[in-house]
């Protein structure tokens, strides 16, 4: 296997050069041991390529570490090896290969008012890298384009940061698709079902995207951008995995830690917890390696869990947009908004619409049946949506009371098993009662009521893996969109966003010094992640299906 350049760098090591004698007679160095080339240029291959058997895969299905399964039968050989490269490397401990860091807006270079918007994705490998999204009448980006040196310089097609960074957006786009069927992967990198790239980025909104795909959305010529609010509850959510916390007490963990969080202090003596959370919001490659560790009944991993966080900033986003945009004709719009369109209530409604039906395949359409943590999480999702709709006007004119559209009883008519929840349902349609629904609607949510009452609800098991129990309290307050603000920024760094890099494959020697780096930081240089890996690998079963 070809090997990239942090990985040619952990595999060397400082040992004696002694002599040989008779005794001991020099071995010819293997290919693991061999010295490092006069020149870096004489090194064959790419440092973005896997090289896989020689013999034909047996199938022409690949399974991605998000869970879904692609066909590549219509690839190219070579396209098929990339994609298969790629996505066969589950027994590696090392930490994943590509992590998303930045996503935007960006407007190709033309003198003209309508010149056009395209979508950028930064990733990082080894350096970063970028991916632009253009729209179908965009001059240069109307097809997917990358900028690594396989795509730029070897005609690589698709190249590995294409597929990797599509096979996470059609995890967040498709919201219809059946987990248990097949996507067709074409040569633009991306399945046929996910259509076109731009369009699902601009209905989603990239806001809403970046918080999906845990990376921060910047603007061009900016300063490194603060970890958004999805980045910081994921990391505390990870350090309450790590120390065993139940569901009823993580609302109330550690609240200091993002109070007192300063991104020039990584350290933090005495607490291991806080170290865990600003390596996490530090690292993109550290947060991608610890995430691809836990169990999917961690916290951060529950797909229920990220379901009902999306759904209250589609929520947060409409309150903005309300508030700022709405009825100002006038309002200069900026590059998202030219891209995207309003996000208004028909936008939201669509929004919430569709993360319901998410819910619903998830819950009737798993390759297994739910396990009891599952179904709670999944009932508590339901609950907490219904709340905010009905705290919610407009969206619950539209969504429940002009019409019976089986809002959220669809789904949780399948899960009248989680009793724990009907004193917040009761406290819910009390509210329904005052302000109105159709009369089918009330009388099946009062029927789903009664039918709970009948169950008794069974130990939840917890999801931190301590072997103790989750809690299975009502929903609790959700807290208002918007409430929850990062802490006020430290010292910024500079970012050098979609600048391409040279791989150290195609540089001189010496050039994988500091000039060479993509991104700034006042910080100096830090140890990578491949060097500074944690030596125990007893973190229990690695989880590669991904669910959300």
């Amino acid at each position: 296997m070809s090997l990239s350049p942090a990985t040619r760098m952990s595999g060397l090591s400082l040992a004696c050069n002694s002599s040989a004698s008779e005794d001991h007679p020099q071995v010819r160095p293997t290919a693991r041991e061999s010295p490092m080339p006069d020149s870096q240029h004489s090194l064959e291959g790419s440092d973005w390529e896997v090289e896989g058997e020689e013999e034909e895969p047996e199938t022409n299905t690949v399974l991605s570490p998000t869970g879904l399964k692609y066909n590549t039968s219509k690839l190219s050989p070579k396209a098929r090896h990339v994609v298969e490269g790629l996505f066969n490397q589950t027994g590696s401990k090392d930490p994943p290969q590509i992590s998303l860091e930045l996503c935007g807006v960006r407007e190709e270079d033309s003198d003209s008012e309508d010149a056009g918007v395209f979508y950028a994705f930064q990733m990082h490998e080894v350096v970063p890298c970028s991916v632009r999204i253009g729209s179908r009448n965009s001059g240069r980006f109307s097809v997917p384009k990358c900028e690594c040196p396989d795509a730029r310089y070897r005609q690589v097609s698709p190249c590995k940061h294409l597929v990797w960074l599509f096979d996470r957006i059609s995890k967040q786009a498709l919201f219809d698709h059946d987990p248990n069927s097949e996507l067709t992967l074409t040569e633009a990198g991306y399945a046929e079902e996910l259509g076109d790239p731009f369009d699902q980025i601009s209905q989603i909104g990239l806001d809403i995207l970046a918080h999906d795909l845990r990376c921060d959305a910047s603007e061009p010529d900016s300063d490194a951008p603060q970890p958004n609010a999805t980045r910081f509850r994921e990391a505390r959510e990870i350090v309450a995995a790590v120390a065993g916390v139940q569901d009823n007490e993580l609302a109330e963990y550690r609240p200091d830690l993002e109070v007192k969080y300063d991104r020039e202090v990584l350290i933090h003596r005495g607490d291991v917890g806080a170290t865990l959370f600003s390596l996490i919001l530090a690292s993109h490659s550290l947060a991608e390696w610890v995430r691809s560790e836990l169990d999917l009944s961690d916290f951060p991993l529950d797909p229920f869990r990220s379901i009902q966080h999306r759904v209250m900033r589609v929520i947060e986003r409409l309150n903005t947009y309300l508030r700022i945009e709405g009825g100002r004709s006038n309002f200069p719009k900026t590059r998202r908004a030219r891209a995207e369109g309003p996000r208004d209530v028909s936008w939201a409604c669509c929004q919430i619409q569709r993360s319901l039906g998410k819910i619903e395949k998830l819950v009737s359409r798993g390759s297994s049946p739910l396990s009891s943590w599952a179904r709670a999480s999944a009932a508590r999702a339901l609950v907490s949506i219904l709340k905010a709709v009905v705290e919610h006007r407009l969206l619950y004119d539209r969504l429940v009371g002009n019409q019976d559209c089986g809002f959220v009883f669809s789904s949780l008519d399948m899960l009248a098993d989680q009793s724990q929840f009907i004193d917040a349902l009761e406290e819910i349609m009390d509210k329904i009662g005052v302000l109105g629904a159709p009369p089918s609607y009330v009388t099946n949510m009062r029927h789903l009521i009664l039918r709970m009452r009948s169950h008794k609800t069974e130990d939840v098991p917890f999801a931190g893996g301590s072997g103790t129990q989750r809690s299975e309290t009502p929903v609790p307050d959700e807290p208002s969109p918007g409430a929850v603000q990062p802490p006020a920024p430290g010292r910024s760094t500079s970012v050098r966003f979609l600048t391409p890099e040279m791989p150290a494959s195609v540089m001189g020697r010496g050039g994988r010094g500091k000039a060479g780096r993509g991104r700034g930081s006042t910080r100096g240089a830090k140890r990578s992640v491949s060097e500074a890996g944690p030596s125990d690998s007893s973190g229990g079963t690695k989880k590669k299906a991904r669910e959300s």
